[in-house]
């Protein structure tokens, strides 16, 4: 299979928005079939939504963060802080943002942001006495980011598939990320196209048993199809070149500089994907959009900082990088 042939299974236009889309990426692409494939403006467009001019918060999506630990305290924030960047860029942003961390930790992540709601755990890390509070939470969220800095126990795994799997029956929008991305496989059903994965290489040879060639493209985006089908899900498959697929459908993002392989900028992408999926019913359109976004900040702030950038760069630069998308709806 080569990049002529993943193009068959990239995004086909199926109406006006769609076609608008394809014409947004044709700009930068020499061809249609390059332009289906890999991810561009229209991606974004096509993940955009007008705001009401008289509605809420609660109206334009929310995303409950869930994660930390004693030890990663850091993870939950920089996602919440990318949902609520979201918000800021107006058309895609949730409208309100929630995190749960451990009590132990709340009093450090309420003070790095006025803007951040945050709310405490029963204990040190995710464990079954959140499960009904986290349940109560996500039944008012239209997407859940869940697993960022939340840890390996035993436990907090167990309590992590458990409410994936509640969540998954209300067809909510999930954002399975780092250590919950462990937890996905301990779920007996077929997720289904509503929970995104987004694992690296070392947590795809963890989930599938499938050893990736960091620089084939074409066998990342094989395997990943490969394995969205078998476990019923939408992959992110990060890397240089990210792969989003369904099984079915596959974009290629591709990225110019290595800038964002530091540490919490991962965290910042699964946040974003959750603004987008709180105003977005198709997760794979979600998907694409927020990891283009994130690819296309990572570029532009290489260009401006080099390799010297951190997580809450990201999050600072996402309001500019959406202006444009901005719309009101009549």
């Amino acid at each position: 299979m080569d990049l002529s042939r993943l193009a068959a299974h990239a995004i086909k236009p199926r109406g006006l928005r769609e076609r608008h889309a394809l014409e947004l990426n044709l700009m930068n692409c020499s061809s249609v079939a390059e332009a289906r494939l890999f991810a561009g403006q229209g991606d974004l467009y096509l993940a955009s939504r007008p705001k009401g001019p008289y509605s809420s918060k609660k109206d334009n999506g929310t995303v409950l963060i869930i994660g930390g630990s004693e030890t990663f305290h850091g993870a939950p924030v920089m996602a919440s802080n990318a949902a609520y960047s979201t918000l800021a860029s107006l058309r895609i942003g949730a409208g309100y943002a929630v995190t749960y961390v451990p009590k132990g930790i709340i009093g450090a992540v309420r003070i790095l942001s006025p803007n951040l709601i945050v709310k405490p755990m029963h204990g040190d890390m995710l464990g079954a006495d959140d499960l009904m509070d986290l349940e109560r939470a996500a039944e008012r969220a239209d997407s859940v980011v869940i697993g960022t800095g939340m840890g390996r126990s035993s436990e907090s795994l167990n309590t992590a598939a458990e409410l994936i799997s509640i969540l998954l029956r209300s067809r909510k929008r999930i954002i399975a990320d780092a250590d919950a991305i462990y937890a996905v496989g301990l779920i007996k059903r077929r997720p289904g196209m509503n929970l995104i994965l987004t694992p690296h290489d070392r947590e795809f040879l963890r989930l599938t048993g499938i050893r990736l060639r960091r620089r084939d493209t074409v066998h990342r985006a094989r395997s990943a199809m490969k394995a969205a089908r078998v476990i019923g899900s939408v992959i992110l498959l990060k890397g240089h070149d990210t792969v989003v697929t369904d099984g079915h459908r596959v974009k290629i993002i591709r990225s110019k500089t290595a800038a964002l392989a530091t540490m919490g900028t991962g965290d910042v992408l699964s946040g974003i994907i959750g603004g987008f999926a709180a105003r977005n019913a198709d997760a794979f359109v979600s998907a694409v959009a927020g990891a283009y976004l994130h690819s296309q900040i990572g570029d532009l702030l290489f260009r401006e900082k080099g390799y010297h950038i951190i997580a809450n760069d990201v999050v600072e630069a996402i309001p500019a990088m959406l202006k444009e998308f901005d719309r009101t709806s009549r």
